[in-house]
């Protein structure tokens, strides 16, 4: 069995990620309790009442800093401090010649915060695994980590700016609805910033179900881990992902999509899960939300309210069955 809970997160507009993770370890037939990321500051002490409230514990075995961006790393700090963390999973950017970026301390601080707690802090690269092989780290590895550094300390260039023009004047995901899906229109791969493909990749595979957790990472990224999990007999058929960054046009390509969600066509059965806050004029695209249902998956946003999915056990009493985004007005870049 499997529960997974994305909590909702967001300043203003901005978006970010705070989920908890419950399921049974295949060694032992236990339940293990992971964290991956917790969003800004004030939302770890959401996941802090979240873990103790829902899953009935003060002890997470694992936390995982996808990577270092506030709205990831933000509430890490009260997670620590509020729960027993027997593990916290990270990159120490400072050690791969990250040192002068501001992140680099932030990490250090997170680590100090752990330390004085008594929790483990592991620096983990592809194929490093917990919980009998029910998780596997299947991204970035330690070359391609250090490259991306270098990235962001050399200064990198700025993204280009894409005008995204709505077919109407819109706000907010629900505000953005479409009759129909339509044909797509193919998504070619865009730059994505180093910092968001640094962040770390990880596969869960529970009761024979794959479960694939993103963060912020871009189509180059993406593809390189999932070469990694191709190489290690890893890969298969998912059962449920996270849409990367938000739903952000840039990390999503129909070549990519293709690959690992399957074709278009498929018959509505699996969930993609996206964090985004209900007003954000920017996230999720239309475009990528509408090539996720083509192919099969029903897409819910936590849009200001908790949503999860789960497997091998009843809804939660007080629970209800959250509704799929409908089709969305598709954004022209130019």
């Amino acid at each position: 069995m499997y529960e997974i809970d994305f909590l909702p997160v967001g300043e203003g507009s901005r978006s970010g990620d705070a989920i908890a993770l419950r399921f049974t370890r295949p060694d032992t037939g236990r339940l293990a309790h992971v964290i991956i990321d917790a969003g800004f500051g004030g939302d770890g002490d959401d996941l802090v009442r979240h873990v103790r409230t829902v899953y009935g514990t003060d002890t997470v075995d694992l936390a995982i800093l996808t990577h270092p961006d506030g709205d990831h790393i933000g509430g890490m700090g009260e997670v620590v401090r509020g729960l027993h963390v027997t593990e916290l999973w990270l990159h120490r950017i400072g050690a791969h010649g990250g040192s002068s970026l501001p992140a680099a301390t932030a990490v250090e601080d997170l680590i100090g915060v752990a330390n004085d707690h008594g929790t483990d802090v592991w620096e983990v690269w592809p194929g490093v695994q917990r919980f009998g092989g029910a998780l596997t780290v299947i991204g970035p590895d330690e070359p391609y980590y250090d490259e991306l550094v270098a990235q962001q300390v050399a200064g990198e260039k700025p993204l280009v700016t894409v005008r995204k023009t709505l077919t109407e004047a819109v706000r907010g995901v629900f505000d953005r609805v479409a009759s129909a899906l339509g044909q797509e229109v193919a998504l070619v791969e865009q730059e994505v910033n180093a910092r968001n493909n640094s962040s770390m990749i990880n596969l869960f595979i529970v009761d024979g179900r794959r479960l694939l957790f993103t963060a912020d990472a871009g189509v180059p990224a993406l593809d390189r881990a999932w070469d990694f999990a191709s190489e290690n007999a890893l890969a298969g058929a998912l059962s449920f992902v996270q849409i990367p960054h938000h739903g952000s046009r840039r990390n999503a390509s129909s070549a990519w999509l293709d690959r690992v969600l399957g074709p278009v066509g498929q018959a509505p059965s699996n969930i993609a899960m996206v964090s985004v806050v209900a007003d954000s004029e920017d996230h999720p695209s239309g475009r990528v939300i509408n090539a996720y249902q083509r192919r099969g998956w029903n897409v819910l946003a936590t849009a200001g309210e908790r949503k999860y999915s789960f497997f091998g056990v009843p809804l939660r009493a007080g629970w209800y069955p959250a509704d799929a985004l409908p089709p969305m007005i598709e954004e022209d870049d130019d």
